[in-house]
């Protein structure tokens, strides 16, 4: 199922809140556990995906991204109350900037941490949500190298 993704997208960054990880979180990430995505995968460890400023996101994409994720505690379970519902208006403001400039918002995806026994829902939601999405134009150099 995840042929797809793997193939059309060349970089693919994820933010993982540090809220996002479990105790019986031992050798893979709460990223690698949820988002197993290909090889090209970068996972930047954050403590807290609410901290997360739309400069940061966008950087993601002037760097060459192709997708970007951000990985959340769920809704409710934030160590500070209320990281959940920053991430979400900054990511809402940040898909918003990638449509007026043609690059696309649905290359931004939230995902909050399913427990370990829904991890592959999660991946089949993020496939789905990403279907149709093509390398990013600024390519792997990211923007015009200024």
């Amino acid at each position: 199922m995840n042929g797809n993704l793997e193939t059309s997208l060349r970089n693919v960054v994820v933010f993982e809140c540090a809220g996002a990880r479990t105790a019986d979180t031992t050798t893979a990430t709460a990223a690698e556990q949820a988002v197993p995505l290909h090889h090209a995968t970068q996972t930047i460890r954050v403590p807290c995906s609410g901290k997360l400023q739309p400069e940061h996101l966008l950087k993601a994409f002037e760097a060459g991204a192709d997708l970007v994720v951000v990985l959340t505690c769920s809704d409710g379970e934030c160590r500070y109350l209320e990281g959940r519902r920053r991430i979400q208006r900054r990511l809402d403001y940040v898909r918003g900037l990638l449509d007026d400039i043609g690059l696309g918002g649905a290359r931004l995806v939230l995902v909050d941490r399913p427990p370990d026994s829904q991890a592959s829902g999660t991946w089949e939601a993020l496939t789905t949500l990403s279907a149709g999405l093509t390398a990013s134009p600024l390519g792997s150099t990211g923007g015009t190298g200024d």
